[in-house]
């Protein structure tokens, strides 16, 4: 009787499977008619296309890099237009991502850095570049700025990973965790039967509907890059040198860092002292102070970098406080235009960068 009502079960799933994947193809197509790419796709090879949606006018052109998460060019929804105001702006959605084609085979980590440069030209977009980038995108950035030098102007960590993050965890004894869990798997596997759907995927609800309208599409995609986190970190760490851009840094400070930061300041406020000690992250639990260290780290890449500590924050800071973002995109654009880009050689590459106050040399 068991192996009788085990085998009903399994041809009943047999037999649903067609219509699960039909399911799928309908949701899927469905998000693809009511919610069109913004801005447009181009191709970047082979027929893959990336959306990209560019907006406003000016030099250096913005560009933004979302983090290791589903939203995609929507991640600047609370920016775009306001960067878009002072200068040209670009977001796109990384391979997969929302509306992009994905990729096929295994990731590279240089492969964003490829794409993305790709998409640009494709979309008619000229270099200088500023880079802005949270998360796991702050490594992408890095890549593609090792990789294409010359067309870098400035650079805007929000909250970044860092390549020596997972390092610095392990020596501290602190877990690193799976980036893509078993149960993650389980629902990739079955991601064309459009179950997946029903995973909960917690977004602001201005974007909400057409972030889960993707949300199958993006998640394989997403957990594809997070598969090789570790080479892309190692990509990363090999191109530490940001020169003299300008670059700022912005690090979350959670709020009960806030907290503890205010008390010791009130309490050290009328020790003049040279011998007072400044405050430390003794408060905050071990992994936030290793992800600080790394922030402080990051900003002496450049000679021009700097530190910036957004109170009262977390690691999504950059969506729901748009302010530390434009305001820190506009100090760069500022600082950029103070330097007078050479015209490309005969070969194309651009031959540097030197300040408009220089004197022409003999």
């Amino acid at each position: 009787m068991i192996a009788r009502a085990l085998g009903l079960r399994l041809a009943a799933a047999l037999l649903a499977m067609p219509l699960l994947a039909g399911c799928e193809t309908i949701f899927a197509a469905n998000a693809a008619h009511t919610y069109p790419p913004q801005g447009k796709m181009v191709d970047v090879g082979h027929g893959r296309r990336i959306q990209i949606d560019c907006r406003g006018l000016g030099s250096p052109t913005v560009v933004f890099q979302a983090g290791g998460d589903m939203l995609g060019a929507l991640a600047w929804t609370p920016v775009l237009d306001r960067v878009a105001k002072s200068s040209r702006a670009c977001a796109y959605s990384r391979a997969g991502i929302m509306w992009s084609d994905p990729a096929r085979g295994k990731f590279q980590p240089d492969e964003v850095a490829h794409d993305l440069h790709a998409a640009l030209a494709a979309a008619g977009e000229k270099p200088p570049y500023i880079l802005v980038a949270h998360s796991r995108g702050g490594l992408y950035n890095m890549i593609f700025a090792g990789l294409y030098r010359d067309e870098i102007a400035g650079m805007v960590f929000a909250d970044s990973s860092h390549p020596d993050q997972e390092k610095r965890y392990s020596a501290a004894g602190l877990s690193t965790g799976d980036y893509v869990s078993a149960s993650q798997e389980i629902g990739l596997a079955f991601r064309w039967t459009g179950l997946l759907r029903l995973v909960p995927y917690p977004t602001d609800p201005s974007i909400d509907a057409i972030v889960k309208a993707y949300y199958p599409k993006s998640a394989e995609a997403n957990a594809r890059e997070a598969r090789q986190r570790f080479a892309t970190l190692a990509e990363a760490g090999r191109f530490r040198d940001l020169e003299n851009w300008p670059v700022v840094v912005l690090a979350r400070e959670l709020p009960e860092e806030t907290r503890a930061r205010e008390s010791r300041d009130a309490e050290n406020a009328y020790l003049l002292s040279k011998n007072v000690v400044p405050p430390d992250n003794s408060a905050a639990a071990r992994r936030e102070s290793i992800w600080r260290e790394l922030q402080v780290d990051l900003s002496t890449w450049s000679s021009r970098g700097r530190l910036e500590v957004v109170p009262n924050s977390n690691h999504a800071f950059f969506f729901f406080k748009p302010d530390v973002i434009v305001d820190a995109v506009n100090e760069v654009l500022a600082a950029a235009r103070v330097v007078h880009r050479l015209e490309p050689a005969q070969d194309g590459r651009w031959i540097g960068l030197r300040s408009r106050s220089q004197q022409d040399l003999p």
